[in-house]
């Protein structure tokens, strides 16, 4: 063979083999989608602190039912997901359930043990609970999302996956199913067993309305911000709101500083005057939000050009002394602010005098939320 057919084989050859490594990159770089079919074995915890548990291994769970939820303690989404994970915690953990929640973090403030320790208390988490603020745990099960389940069989592989809400039904009865093959005796068929009413609603997308995307404030992921010019990421600047703020979209009115997660105000006024303001369509509006040395901080809050209405108050509003709707802001958490009586487009304006308080994002209910418990 010539030198020059030589090489053209060499050559060839290489390009086939580089073809393979990239196509090999490729399937790799799919994640869980391709890499975790059903059955394939799960990832083992390894976490930064426990609660409610020593710190747990798929060795020590080996024969039980797992389910790993991953929730972050501001997500609206997990929230709403909450009932569920306490009554299957409730119903199943005596027949081989073990559910471990993974919180990992979405904002810096949500990486403090103690506000995680907090929000377990506060929505009645008994099951464990493992810190994961590097996501080392998010990273080794490929997740992509708030609220996520995976649940892995008795003999540590990864069987049923679910990301987002709803599908409640579903997932419960791969629970059982995932149950008796572990322990065939055992019998669900007990009125107690029954799935709730609304563990397999169906809503129909023609009736749920679209509501304004989730809303973050600072500078790092904002988007839709109306002040001309946009956010500075340097100072403290007084910004002038346009006439009018578009549907979607945010502006900021008075003296703020905006940070990479939030826009915070430092000064101290004696009438509440300076706001952020928001044109939004939902029924229900959500803010995650507190003040920076955790003592309770007032937010007024005005829709539509005026006091907001006792009948869309959310939980956490009160009234003062004046009868004026506010927010006491204290530990940085999700707020529940608004909750009109139906889906609707609006304009809402959070009024603040008080240095200290740190705004994040919004998030928003449609007219197909499920009801909750707010806590």
């Amino acid at each position: 063979m010539r030198e020059s057919a030589v090489w053209e084989h060499i050559f060839a050859r290489v390009l086939v083999l580089l073809g393979v490594a990239l196509m090999v990159f490729a399937l790799w770089r799919g994640g869980y989608c391709d890499e975790l079919t059903p059955r394939t074995a799960a990832p083992d915890f390894h976490g930064e602190r426990w609660f409610n548990s020593p710190p747990l291994g798929l060795a020590q769970l080996h024969g039980k039912i797992v389910l790993v939820d991953f929730w972050e303690y501001t997500c609206i989404n997990c929230i709403r997901t909450f009932p569920y994970l306490r009554r299957w915690n409730e119903l199943y953990s005596p027949a081989g359930l073990v559910i471990i929640g993974v919180h990992t973090p979405e904002f810096a403030f949500a990486k403090n043990p103690a506000n995680v320790a907090n929000a377990i208390k506060r929505f009645g988490f008994s099951f464990p609970v493992v810190l994961d603020n590097n996501e080392t745990i998010w990273s080794a099960f490929h997740n992509a999302a708030w609220p996520a389940d995976f649940l892995i069989d008795k003999d540590g592989r990864i069987a049923y996956m679910h990301n987002g809400e709803g599908d409640y039904g579903d997932t419960e009865l791969e629970i059982r199913k995932l149950l008796k093959e572990a322990k065939p005796s055992l019998d669900f068929s007990s009125a107690r067993f029954a799935l709730p009413a609304d563990a397999n609603a169906d809503m129909d997308a023609a009736v749920c309305r679209r509501a304004t995307p989730e809303t973050y404030l600072g500078f790092a992921r904002g988007e839709n911000f109306a002040n001309p010019g946009g956010e500075d990421q340097t100072q403290e600047v007084h910004y002038i709101p346009p006439p009018m703020v578009p549907t979607d979209n945010f502006a900021l009115d008075g003296d703020w500083k905006a940070g990479d997660e939030f826009v915070r105000h430092m000064r101290s006024s004696a009438q509440p005057k300076d706001a952020v303001q928001l044109h939004y369509q939902a029924k229900a509006v959500y803010l995650v939000a507190g003040s920076d040395d955790g003592t309770p901080k007032a937010l007024y809050v005005m829709q539509d050009g005026k006091l907001l209405p006792p009948n869309s108050w959310g939980v956490d509003v009160k009234a003062d002394t004046q009868r004026a709707p506010y927010i006491a802001l204290g530990s940085k958490r999700m707020y529940y602010v608004v909750n009109n009586p139906e889906f609707g487009e609006h304009h809402l304006a959070l009024l603040t005098g008080s240095p200290g308080v740190s705004l994040y994002s919004f998030t928003f209910g449609n007219n197909c939320e499920t009801p909750f418990a707010h806590k």
